[in-house]
């Protein structure tokens, strides 16, 4: 899934906490893909790609010709990396706690929602993949506009019910 579809799950979980939370939640909901920003401005850059954003077909291959820039992405989406470093962070920090459950949801969507090459190493660096259903993370921008629009629908869906039970109180 794209980094913009997890930050609109985070703000969906934490659709009636605070303001603070809120913003924990939607960024703990894409951290395990701040890593692979690097990634995709190298090969963007390595595929001279206009504004450094690699085409689909770039992906193809980079996992064994970038081992290092790999477990950039593979190691955040480890659930012994979300257990063993993420949740000891957020208790020590004294952060809400639905930013774990935001990290968390963020390793559970990405393994249905990536397949071949780039499945999900979930036991990282237990080299077992979970092969999913789809590689939701490189459809066309018009299909991931669509989801950000089903997205956006349910966060206002969710206010107006939200501000309703409010007002009837």
């Amino acid at each position: 899934m794209d980094i913009i579809s997890h930050i609109l799950i985070g703000r969906i979980i934490s659709f009636n906490k605070n303001l603070k939370t809120q913003i924990y939640a939607m960024f703990f909901s894409f951290l395990p893909d701040l890593g692979q920003i690097p990634f995709y401005i190298f090969l963007g850059w390595k595929n001279a790609r206009p504004f450094f954003f690699p085409l689909n077909s770039d992906w193809n291959g980079a996992r064994a010709l970038y081992p290092f820039l790999t477990a950039l992405w593979d190691i955040p989406h480890s659930f012994f990396f979300a257990f063993l470093i993420i949740l000891p962070i957020i208790l020590f920090f004294k952060l809400p706690k639905i930013s774990f459950f935001a990290y968390l949801l963020h390793l559970i969507i990405d393994i249905p929602t990536h397949s071949g090459e780039w499945a999900v190493k979930p036991f990282y660096p237990i080299n077992y993949t979970f092969g999913g259903a789809t590689n939701a993370w490189a459809l066309p921008i018009w299909a991931m506009i669509i989801f950000w629009i089903i997205f956006l629908l349910i966060i206002i869906f969710l206010k107006k019910i939200n501000d309703r039970s409010f007002n009837k109180n």
